[in-house]
């Protein structure tokens, strides 16, 4: 959500109130969460693009709210913007709970709240610059993959990320796509699975698929065509290759 900050702390005390209180007069809406209890949170399609965990005591009890973010939301959202505030065996034991990928940028205290502020007005800007760009949505229960794709593609996409095909139908509930990248294999709701539930779901329908598959024997082919998606790629396919492929997509829309 652009100029919106979620500032998560275990406690308001006088230091933090007082960032905030700067934060909200750069021009920012300043959402405030306890760090101790994932139910003060926002709904995971209504996270800010912008996280600041302020880190101050036993970090044990952060352990749940740091958990949810690494894997609920941090994954699923390119936009997302995480910040850590804390003294230095703060943020290392914090780190046991969160990715280092998933945070932007760490801070140690004491911290120059400008140094923030410049923080989180540039990644405003990369959100605001991003908006326009076409979004996909790419789904694959391994993680190493779904980064890979990222990497390859986020120099010209806006590129969303799910592990399950729950979380991408959850996503989908509030984000509107142009395109997903769907691994046909997944355990407990297929790709196949995924592809069905879309497809009946009128909200959904129109949105094109294409498959992604790490088998090209003619079995496995001939299945992922039975779906009839808008192509399938294989995940072997050389980065140039699969995002020419998706730039092609994009280019036959506009003809």
């Amino acid at each position: 959500m652009k100029n919106q900050v979620l500032f998560i702390s275990t406690s308001q005390g006088f230091l933090v109130n007082a960032m905030i209180k700067n934060i909200e007069d750069a021009g920012f809406s300043v959402v405030t969460a306890s760090a101790s209890s994932r139910h003060s949170l926002p709904s995971a399609n209504e996270f800010p693009d912008i996280v600041i965990v302020y880190l101050e005591g036993f970090i044990m009890d952060c352990k749940e709210v740091l958990t949810f973010i690494n894997e609920e939301i941090a994954i699923g959202t390119e936009n997302l913007h995480v910040f850590l505030i804390g003294e230095p065996a703060e943020i290392q034991e914090s780190l046991k709970f969160i990715n280092k990928e998933s945070v932007e940028y760490i801070f140690n205290r004491p911290v120059n709240v400008q140094d923030v502020i410049q923080r989180i007005e540039a990644a405003n800007a990369v959100n605001s610059s991003t908006r326009a760009l076409k979004k996909i949505l790419v789904v694959d229960d391994d993680n190493i993959a779904l980064r890979t794709m990222k990497n390859w593609l986020s120099k010209r996409y806006e590129v969303l990320m799910a592990n399950s095909g729950v979380n991408a139908i959850s996503l989908l509930s509030n984000t509107k796509v142009d395109l997903i990248l769907l691994d046909y294999e997944m355990p407990v709701v297929s790709g196949l699975d995924v592809f069905n539930m879309l497809k009946h779901d009128s909200s959904l329908s129109d949105i094109p698929v294409m498959f992604l598959t790490a088998k090209d024997d003619r079995e496995t082919v001939m299945n992922v065509l039975a779906a009839k998606p808008e192509s399938y790629l294989l995940k072997s396919m050389k980065p140039q290759d699969l995002v020419m492929h998706v730039n092609e997509f994009f280019a036959s829309r506009h003809k």
